[in-house]
């Protein structure tokens, strides 16, 4: 299933009026830079939304790290094919389950966690902003004409353009802005 699209080019187009760029060019950004966000911080950087994770082991029995920040419920928790009983766990918003008991001696897909994950509303604004600036400025280069000359008659082409290259690299003033969204550790 899609990921919905962090910022919507109705959305893009309130914030940024007067962009002569069509819809579809806006959404072509949007969509790249949304990616290169995703790739940086987490598929979590989303609204909320159900989500399933599979694991087959818990570091020291007790504790289960969801690939996930912003963790708002889990709606179950089933090991060995028992569902476990919500006062038997309880849940950090960092995505960090810990359980009553250790849970030991299982295989892969032995647990299985149903939750809810996805950036709150008012968190999203300052992602939203950035991913503006990121598409105004991919948008305001010219599109494909690297360069130009006259009399002679020379174009040099932007290829980087067809992979959305301004777009898409994050600088490290844009990584700072990311950082409190960006998932930490290996899932």
């Amino acid at each position: 299933e899609e990921l919905t699209p962090i910022l919507s080019v109705e959305e893009f187009r309130l914030l940024c009026p007067g962009l002569s760029s069509t819809d579809e060019q806006i959404a072509a950004v949007l969509d790249a830079v949304g990616d290169s966000i995703r790739n940086y911080c987490g598929w979590h950087v989303s609204p909320s939304l159900p989500c399933i994770f599979e694991a087959d082991s818990i570091s020291t029995g007790r504790v289960l790290q969801l690939p996930a920040r912003y963790v708002s419920s889990v709606e179950s928790v089933t090991f060995n094919g028992e569902t476990l009983p919500p006062e038997s766990y309880h849940l950090k918003s960092n995505g960090l389950l810990y359980f009553n008991r250790k849970l030991l001696g299982c295989s892969w897909g032995d647990i299985i966690v149903k939750y809810t994950a996805g950036v709150p509303d008012g968190l999203m604004d300052a992602i939203k902003e950035l991913i503006a600036h990121r598409v105004t400025h991919a948008l305001a280069q010219s599109y494909g004409v690297q360069s130009e000359a006259a009399g002679g008659v020379s174009v040099t082409y932007n290829a980087t353009w067809t992979n959305n290259a301004r777009a898409t690299a994050l600088p490290s003033d844009n990584k700072e802005v990311l950082a409190p969204y960006r998932l930490q550790g290996v899932f």
